[in-house]
């Protein structure tokens, strides 16, 4: 080939060469956006560190969560916005202790979340001078925020919602619907489902009679049972899906399909973030959907053998049992990662957690011990030896006592956690063996007992300690849980 023909195609391939790398620098800088959107700036997490020490989570989505459980949405700087030159917080209203509105000199502004009457929503504070408003006014939230449960914005506040789907209800609606009182669910209402593995069956018991209303063949494997939304998920290990089940029209409304051979075993929601977790327990891997959608955000890999999940009551934790490796393993609701893995002894089965979210309660089925855990420090710290083959574990209402169901014995042990001492013991009835899960209802005076080899499930008074009835249900049941049926009655 001739010279100067060579010196054209390298003027004609650098060009080309050239418009790549211009593409790729583009979608490049297209992108940078959207990942800051949900990523905090180091240097902002950093002030927030110094100036908000209540902050303890920083979710996914950029938004702050305190100890708590104030949660405060991101608003990202401006177009054009040029950053203060002392970094940190530039104003914090009403207080700064307990403030509304947080603005920093880079421009980002935090919300706090509030309760209005039915709805959660965010306001601006008195004070703000009209440099601050228009700046926050002009924000936006990030594009891939989770919008709480129940949240409405304002009218006035209508320009930051952006691109995130939020309904927006007058001023003065808000201000009127938040004078009319909520009184919450009456004492009973719901009901309890139970699941049974063996037959692939869910059982519908009344609230208040614990009687069998129906029951609902699924075609699996049902395992785990969470509820979120009005709606109960429900993990089909065989199908490798979640099922999607109304307790009000008592009915399936669909599915949720998961990877081939995944698994699924166990299910919990975090309500706050609109989040369902699911262990996938062949595949070692919890994933974390986004709900109502179902779309998978991300997988967490943990030990071996993920079974039943557990979120704290604060909602910073996500507690999975790893029955393969004897393991309690420790996710953070805030960036998805697992944070400690706590050795608990072969064959963990079943966990509560107390109310303020400090101690969870996990009983080894070959150890015949249940470990208290301090999930503050991370660690075991104290072991209660129980019966033959501990299951299900239950605190009373005022969280002073532990209940611990003994499947091969069938009994039910009662511990005071003050002393950690055994202090009763009930005999299950004849007609109910082998219990697995047990249940505190909402009345906090009676205790449900799942039965893993007869058709029948108890309902213990845990002030008498003594079984009041046995409810036949035609087959045998592992987890039993209680879930609302009705929303909470509002005075007109």
């Amino acid at each position: 080939m001739p010279s100067d023909q060579k010196m054209a195609r390298r003027k004609s391939n650098s060009k080309i060469f050239g418009i790549a790398t211009l593409v790729v620098v583009s979608a490049i800088g297209l992108l940078a956006p959207i990942a800051s959107a949900t990523r905090l700036p180091a240097d902002l997490k950093s002030q927030i560190g110094t100036h908000l020490p209540a902050v303890k989570l920083f979710r996914l989505d950029g938004s702050l969560q305190t100890g708590a459980g104030d949660l405060y949405l991101p608003l990202m700087p401006p177009q054009g916005f040029q950053p203060g030159k002392t970094p940190g917080v530039e104003i914090a209203l009403p207080s700064a202790e307990s403030p509304d509105v947080i603005v920093f000199s880079s421009g980002w502004t935090f919300l706090r979340v509030v309760t209005e009457g039915p709805h959660r929503t965010v306001k601006l504070p008195q004070g703000l001078s009209e440099k601050v408003r228009k700046q926050i006014l002009t924000s936006k939230f990030p594009f891939d925020l989770l919008v709480p449960d129940r949240f409405v914005l304002p009218l006035s506040l209508k320009s930051i919602r952006g691109d995130v789907a939020v309904s927006i209800i007058d001023d003065l609606s808000i201000a009127k619907q938040a004078k009319v009182e909520e009184t919450p669910v009456a004492t009973g209402d719901g009901v309890v489902i139970a699941t049974s593995p063996s037959c692939g069956k869910l059982a519908l018991l009344d609230g208040k009679t614990f009687k069998k209303i129906d029951e609902f063949p699924t075609e699996g494997t049902p395992c785990g049972i969470a509820y979120f939304g009005g709606l109960v998920y429900v993990a089909d290990q065989t199908k490798n899906r979640i099922l999607q089940f109304d307790p009000n029209k008592r009915s399936f409304l669909g599915q949720i399909d998961m990877p081939t051979k995944c698994a699924p075993k166990g299910v919990a929601a975090y309500a706050q973030g609109k989040l369902l977790y699911v262990s996938e327990s062949s595949t070692n891997h919890i994933a974390v959907l986004e709900l109502p959608s179902g779309r998978v955000l991300l997988r967490t890999k943990v030990p071996a053998g993920p079974g039943r999940l557990t979120m704290t009551p604060n909602g910073n934790l996500l507690l999975v049992l790893n029955a393969t490796g004897g393991l309690l393993t420790l996710i953070t609701t805030s960036n998805q990662r697992m944070v400690a893995s706590i050795p608990i002894g072969p064959t963990p089965g079943f966990m509560t957690v107390s109310k303020d979210s400090q101690f969870a309660y996990v009983a080894s089925k070959a150890a015949a011990t249940v470990s208290i855990v301090d999930l503050a420090k991370k660690a075991v710290v104290h072991k209660l030896k129980t019966g033959t083959a501990p299951t299900g574990v239950a605190l009373n209402g005022d969280q002073t006592k532990l209940f611990v169901a003994n499947a091969k014995d069938n009994t039910i042990w009662v511990f005071d956690l003050k002393t950690n001492e055994k202090v009763d013991e009930v005999k299950l009835p004849l007609d109910l063996d082998f219990p697995g899960e047990i249940t505190l209802m909402p009345d906090g005076e009676h205790l449900l007992v799942s039965s893993e080899a007869t058709d029948t499930v108890g309902v213990l008074n845990t002030t008498s300690l003594k079984f009041e009835e046995q409810q036949i249900i035609g087959f045998t049941s592992d987890e039993i849980k209680w879930f609302p049926t009705t929303a909470a009655k509002v005075n007109q």
